[in-house]
């Protein structure tokens, strides 16, 4: 079961996005359990950032994980300030910035980490791979 909590972006289709999640998964030949993308506001992701990462400050995504051997479940918490910011930062549609973002989370669900530079630079080869499904599966639904 894939939800999406507090979808802001018009533009952005939930069947979709749970579509391409759901394919994402099926590709990394695992089990689809329950995965969680809430879209949050400033105050929840900086009270988010304090309780679990115990620091002060904002972040554009957290991930938590609680798969299950080969069975993905977690929930994906995304700053909706901070996903505009990084539209606006970067010249992206907030609902590119969207799809990077749960890209990014779903990637840290299937076990790829982002601590070092070289871990970076693999997810971000990663966060691309799942943007182009996502444009690819958007085209064929046209």
């Amino acid at each position: 079961m894939i939800e999406i909590i507090n979808n802001k972006f018009r533009n952005l289709d939930t069947n979709l996005i749970k579509t391409w999640v759901k394919e994402i998964i099926s590709d990394h030949n695992k089990l689809e359990g329950k995965v969680f993308i809430n879209f949050v506001n400033k105050k929840k992701m900086s009270e988010l950032n304090l309780e679990f990462l115990n620091h002060d400050s904002i972040t554009d995504i957290i991930t938590f994980d609680n798969c299950k051997k080969n069975e993905i479940s977690g929930e994906i918490f995304i700053s909706d300030y901070m996903l505009r910011e990084n539209a606006s930062k970067y010249n992206q549609t907030a609902e590119n910035e969207a799809i990077r973002l749960i890209s990014h989370g779903v990637a840290h669900l299937l076990g790829h980490n982002d601590k070092t530079k070289k871990e970076k630079k693999k997810m971000t080869q990663i966060e691309n791979k799942f943007i182009n499904m996502f444009h690819v599966k958007q085209t064929q639904n046209v």
